[in-house]
């Protein structure tokens, strides 16, 4: 994961990466009820919104020239990566995915 620090977070995420032998059980913890309880706390679901300009040509005073980016949480970012892994085992083993279907997998 990028190790970029969003305003939200109460640590900054390179803390967090530096220190995993002690924070990696905690971590675990929050992934691990937040998978099995299906359930995501909103403060993860928060987000610092940027605009960022398409090109560097066009003119900054249209609003429409910008694309908003979503700086997330640190912690966000891991259950998001932890589901991104696990699900698509998850869904071949549980065969809620049609035998047939071949795109889009």
């Amino acid at each position: 994961l990028n190790t970029t620090t969003c305003l939200l977070d109460p640590c900054p995420s390179w803390l967090v990466t530096a220190t995993r032998e002690v924070t990696c059980s905690w971590l675990q913890g929050i992934i691990n009820a937040s998978l099995q309880e299906g359930y995501v706390p909103p403060a993860l679901k928060e987000a610092v919104v940027r605009p960022l300009l398409k090109k560097p040509s066009l003119d900054p005073a249209v609003l429409s020239n910008y694309w908003p980016v979503s700086n997330l949480r640190f912690i966000a970012k891991v259950v998001e990566s932890v589901v991104v892994r696990q699900l698509p085992q998850y869904l071949e083993e549980a065969a809620y995915l049609d035998p047939f279907q071949s795109g889009f997998r």
